[in-house]
């Protein structure tokens, strides 16, 4: 979701990161409670975080879960790879749905994601937790960015989104399998051939306009336990 954001942010904006049910723009301006974001059962969220990627990448990666001052390792792993379970508020500040409880986006980020892109969303989560405000967390974001406190995706940056049970938002839950890539914004998603939702590669960044960095999504033909993907739409 990890984008979260974008991945997140296309299927709400769109059907990709798809999180679409409008909410009124004033019930952004303050934090609901947060409680509703949580899972209460630990090993149901692991093993829903664990369902982004094939068991041959998941059963050997690092698990984090939200807890109420952020995400937490619940399982040490050891091949590098990071899966956790983004909530909608991981995405764009813009996002209608960015308060949308029912949210949950598995992702499984590889060694090169995990080192420099999701130390951003940890952050970002831990402001959340906390009470800042989504217009206080961008201006953070923003200056972390600046002061190169948030790092620039390095080469291979990216993450598995295949999981069968996935909410991504009320108007297209399960949307699609997907990969994401993420690069340093000099990159852009028509230099990568990205277009809209119904391309073969899809540019997520529309999704987020203020963020440094290009994310792409690359639908795929199965989910994490190799049943066929199939889409309605």
């Amino acid at each position: 979701m990890p984008t979260f954001s974008s991945s997140r942010s296309l299927a709400l904006a769109a059907a990709g990161l798809a999180l679409l049910l409008a909410a009124p723009i004033e019930a952004q301006q303050k934090n609901p409670d947060l409680a509703p974001f949580l899972i209460a059962d630990r090993a149901a969220e692991i093993a829903l975080a664990r369902t982004a990627a094939p068991a041959s990448i998941s059963d050997s990666a690092t698990v984090l879960v939200l807890t109420r001052t952020g995400f937490a390792e619940a399982s040490h792993g050891t091949n590098g790879f990071t899966c956790l379970v983004f909530r909608s508020f991981n995405g764009s500040t813009s996002d209608p749905t960015f308060w949308n409880a029912k949210v949950r986006a598995p992702q499984c980020m590889n060694p090169a994601s995990s080192r420099t892109v999701l130390p951003r969303f940890l952050k970002r989560t831990e402001w959340i937790m906390a009470g800042i405000s989504p217009a206080d967390v961008d201006a953070r974001t923003k200056h972390a960015f600046a002061a190169h406190e948030f790092s620039m995706p390095t080469v291979g940056a990216m993450g598995y989104m295949l999981s069968p049970p996935q909410y991504l938002g009320d108007t297209d839950p399960h949307w699609m399998p997907h990969l994401m890539f993420y690069y340093d914004k000099s990159v852009s998603g028509s230099e990568l051939g990205a277009g809209g939702f119904t391309a073969p590669i899809i540019d997520a960044t529309v999704g987020d306009p203020l963020t440094p960095i290009t994310t792409v999504l690359i639908p795929v033909a199965q989910w994490s336990d190799g049943s066929p993907a199939t889409h309605s739409k």
